[in-house]
């Protein structure tokens, strides 16, 4: 005989209402953790992206004025000068440092470029050159750019050249002045742009005076620091700054110390 077994009362019962309540409140939980730490990650990736956008644009900026400073005052003829200690000829090749104001640093400069004349300034084959920041109005905001010139047979870049014409893009380089865009004032906008140098007589940065004695030329070794700072145009909270030391490689070789200073001129 076969005997069946006793029913559970409790096997079609299933769960309560509370008991549905308690598992969605804990699944709600466990999902918005989930989703919590997805956003967060998604939030850092993109400003960890954007951070180092600005950071390579800076680095890309920083670079190109690092290599230009390094040949500022590089005269192909200077060896001759250094060679022969009778002689009084003096290298008319140096950086001038103008405008120092906080955030508006400009630097003029030269160096001897082929296929120019040694030991001359040639206005025409590109040897005269500056590097400044300035400033445009875009989009109603006004913006900070590194701007670059080179000498032309008719233009000498000059401090308060006229701007390159922003309203195109890329911007387009004014032909009277020379002045042409180097960052993009569309992605980052360049707050401040420092050059920091000594005065002459002194030793600090690592620069060297040697004044002139009888039979010699004074000359100078010559260090400066580079510092840049910007911002991202699509979220200013991203800023960064780029630091960078700097040391000329040709000596300025002149007449006295102080004319280590002097505008370099055709």
């Amino acid at each position: 005989m076969i005997r069946s077994l006793p029913k559970n009362p409790r096997a079609t019962e299933g769960f309560s209402l509370i008991e549905l309540m308690i598992a969605l409140v804990a699944g709600l939980i466990v999902v918005g953790a989930v989703l919590a730490f997805t956003v967060s990650s998604v939030q850092a990736n993109a400003e960890f992206v954007k951070s180092t956008r600005l950071t390579q644009e800076l680095r890309n900026v920083t670079d190109y004025i690092t290599s230009e400073l390094k040949r500022a005052g590089y005269d192909e003829a200077a060896m001759d000068y250094v060679a022969n200690p009778s002689s009084l000829a003096v290298s008319v090749f140096a950086p001038i440092l103008v405008d120092t104001t906080a955030g508006k640093n400009c630097v003029i400069y030269a160096y001897d470029r082929q296929p120019g004349t040694p030991g001359g300034v040639d206005a025409g084959n590109g040897e005269i050159r500056a590097i400044r920041r300035a400033t445009t109005t875009l989009d109603g905001q006004e913006i900070g750019v590194i701007e670059v010139a080179e000498s032309t047979a008719t233009v000498t870049p000059a401090c308060n050249g006229a701007a390159p014409d922003y309203s195109k893009y890329p911007a387009e380089c004014n032909a009277s002045s020379g002045w042409c865009a180097l960052s993009d004032p569309r992605l980052i906008s360049i707050t401040a742009f420092v050059v920091d140098t000594v005065a002459a007589g002194t030793r600090s940065r690592g620069v060297q005076t040697i004044p002139a004695a009888s039979g010699f030329n004074a000359m100078q070794l010559r260090e400066y620091g580079v510092t840049i700072s910007g911002a991202l145009r699509s979220d200013a909270a991203i800023a960064r700054t780029v630091q960078s030391t700097i040391k000329v490689r040709a000596d300025c070789l002149r007449a006295s110390v102080s004319s280590c200073a002097a505008a370099p001129t055709p």
